[in-house]
């Protein structure tokens, strides 16, 4: 999860707690993922550091070859939406703020349902 709101980043935590499955790595800009990306399986991107869309789109982009199938959400503002275009052209979920509890735990819930969304270092090279 990249994220700059301690407070988003604490509610997925505590949404894997309820299913006591998986760990978070949290990076505080797209930029820190993007130079210590994460070691193993891959279940689930979600990007919420906001930013510039023509960032995010190279970022979702990136993304994408690195861990092709793997659930992507990017979260961002209401009305914000050239970032709700950018996550749809490259096939991530748009979520917008604030974000329901139920919100996260359906979408922890799609991540780690089935085996074929995660994705690892070996898979997409």
């Amino acid at each position: 999860m990249v994220c700059g709101d301690f407070a988003e980043a604490a509610e997925v935590a505590r949404q894997l707690l309820q299913v006591n499955t998986g760990s978070l790595v949290t990076y505080r800009r797209a930029e820190d993922l993007l130079m210590n990306t994460p070691a193993g399986r891959v279940a689930l991107i979600i990007l919420a550091d906001g930013g510039d869309p023509k960032r995010v789109d190279r970022t979702l982009k990136w993304m994408r070859q690195r861990w092709a199938g793997c659930p992507v959400v990017l979260v961002g503002d209401d009305g914000a939406g050239e970032m709700e275009m950018a996550a749809r052209v490259n096939g991530a979920n748009y979520l917008t703020r604030p974000v329901s509890s139920q919100q996260w735990a359906a979408m922890i819930e799609h991540a780690l349902r089935s085996e074929r969304w995660v994705a690892s270092e070996e898979r997409s090279g």
